[in-house]
């Protein structure tokens, strides 16, 4: 569960095949993210088991945009609009990340999903559509990211 939950707290995330961090960086964002997940997983019925199946099948489509966009707005990525906010992502991802080489993928990786925000959503402010759409953007582009 832990490089899926990386993905969801770092947005720019991880690489759901190979992470390449040590044990205190890993731990670190366990421990952020742990939180977070239990929260919306609360709110929108998913469940550990869930987030394990999404990992082993290196695929969010079962797992509820709204859950996504809630672990999102609670960890920073999304504003109050339902946006991705990237300057903050970028932020929060330092806090993580502290190899220069490793965190300039990610946040390469996070610029280019940043056109998610163009793209028209039928929920608005929720979020939903949005988070649905980022994270398959940074799944698709998993290979690149290194954390």
């Amino acid at each position: 569960m832990s490089k899926f939950t990386c993905l969801l707290l770092c947005v720019v995330a991880v690489s759901l095949s190979k992470v390449h961090a040590t044990e205190e960086e890993k731990e670190a964002i366990r421990a952020a993210v742990r939180p977070i997940m239990e929260a919306c997983g609360k709110e929108h019925g998913v469940t550990l088991d869930d987030l394990k199946a999404a990992k082993a099948a290196h695929s969010a489509d079962g797992i509820k945009p709204c859950f996504q966009s809630c672990v999102y707005k609670k960890a920073g990525i999304f504003n109050d609009n339902g946006e991705y906010d990237i300057a903050n992502a970028k932020t929060k991802l330092q806090k993580f990340v502290t190899n220069d080489e490793e965190y300039a993928r990610i946040a390469e990786v996070g610029k280019m999903c940043a056109s998610v925000n163009d793209k028209p959503v039928t929920d608005g402010a929720a979020g939903c559509d949005r988070a649905a759409l980022l994270t398959a953007c940074f799944l698709e582009h998993r290979a690149q990211i290194i954390i």
